[in-house]
């Protein structure tokens, strides 16, 4: 067991994340069990980092973003990248049409050397706004 609790911060990253892999994976594969065993991992565990309960490694990122066909920046930032993501956009709007997706050449202000970057987790349209 861990000697010091996570940071918030952390654990809103994660979430953020497994949200989006279970979006982009609903897509491609609505069977979240054929998409582990193609990955090369349990169930439980892609399951667990959909939740947000487990981080992906970096390798299932790479891995993820193959199969999934996106780009790891919207894996792990959220950002939309050109051409890569212009399909995952138009069919993510349509599944959730309050999302708020970001495209990477859009972006204002976008450092893209920045490495410490921590995205934003998805707005829906149900959120609030504070």
């Amino acid at each position: 067991m861990a000697k010091h609790k996570r940071p918030d911060s952390l654990t809103t990253l994660q979430r953020a994340i497994g949200t989006r892999i279970s979006w982009a994976r609903e897509l491609v594969m609505p069977n979240q069990s054929e998409c582990a065993r193609l990955l090369g991992v349990d169930a439980s565990t892609l399951n667990k980092i959909e939740r947000g309960d487990r981080a992906p490694s970096v390798f299932l990122i790479a891995a993820l973003s193959n199969r999934l066909r996106v780009s790891t920046d919207f894996l792990l930032k959220g950002v939309l990248n050109g051409r890569t993501d212009e399909e995952l956009a138009l069919r993510l709007a349509a599944l959730h049409p309050g999302l708020v997706l970001q495209r990477q050449d859009m972006a204002p202000n976008t450092d893209r050397n920045t490495s410490s970057d921590t995205p934003d987790p998805p707005k829906r349209p149900d959120e609030e706004i504070h």
